[in-house]
C-alpha cells in the first residue's frame, strides 16, 4: 500500500474540514465527559491509596510501614491501569464516532467533490492509468500494477488519528 506524500494536505482538506465540522461537537462532549470521568477515577484511586496508607500506618511496626509502601505502590499501579484503560476506551469511542461520521459523509452534498479530490490524488500518486474504484465504505481504492492506494473514508480517519496523537491525547488532558 502506498502512503500519502507530504503534499497530500490540500487534496485531503475537504475530508479534514468535513470531519472537523461533524466531529467538533461530539469531540467537545467526549472531552468533557472524559475529563469528568478521569477526575472521578483519579479521586477514587487517591482515596483508595490514602485508605491503604492509613491502614498500614495503624499497624505501626516496620512491617506495617513496609506493607504500606507495598500497598501504596500497588494502589498507584492500579490507579494508573484504570486511567490507561479509560484513555483507551475514550480513544476507541472517538475512533468509532469519527468512523460513523465519515460514513455519514456519503449522503452529504460535500461527498461528490470529495470523491473528485480523492480521484485526482490517486491519479497524481499512481498515474493516469491507475484503476480507481469506489470503496464500499466510502472513498476510493486505486491500483496501478503492484502499487495500491487506500483512500477509503475509514483509512483516512485512521490515518488522521495516527497522524496527530497529541490532539487525541488532549481528550483526557482537559
Amino acid at each position: 500500500m502506498t502512503g500519502l506524500p507530504r503534499d497530500a494536505g490540500p487534496a485531503l482538506a475537504p475530508v479534514r474540514s468535513a470531519l472537523a465540522d461533524d466531529a467538533g461537537i461530539e469531540a467537545r462532549r467526549i472531552t468533557l465527559a472524559a475529563g469528568e470521568e478521569a477526575g472521578r477515577i483519579l479521586d477514587r484511586a487517591r482515596r483508595r491509596a490514602a485508605d491503604t496508607v492509613r491502614q498500614a500506618r495503624e499497624e505501626g511496626a516496620e512491617a506495617g510501614r513496609a506493607e504500606a509502601a507495598l500497598r501504596s505502590a500497588r494502589a498507584r499501579r492500579e490507579a494508573g491501569a484504570v486511567v490507561l484503560a479509560e484513555q483507551e476506551r475514550l480513544r476507541s469511542a472517538l475512533r468509532e464516532e469519527l468512523l460513523a461520521q465519515a460514513a455519514a459523509l456519503r449522503s452529504d452534498p460535500r461527498y461528490p467533490p470529495l470523491l473528485q479530490a480523492l480521484r485526482r490524488r490517486a491519479e497524481a500518486l499512481l498515474g493516469p492509468e491507475a484503476e480507481i474504484s469506489e470503496a464500499a465504505e466510502g472513498g476510493l481504492h486505486a491500483r496501478a500494477g503492484t502499487r495500491t492506494l487506500d483512500l477509503s473514508l475509514p483509512a483516512l480517519v485512521r490515518q488522521e488519528l495516527a497522524a496527530d496523537p497529541v490532539e487525541v491525547s488532549r481528550l483526557w488532558a482537559a
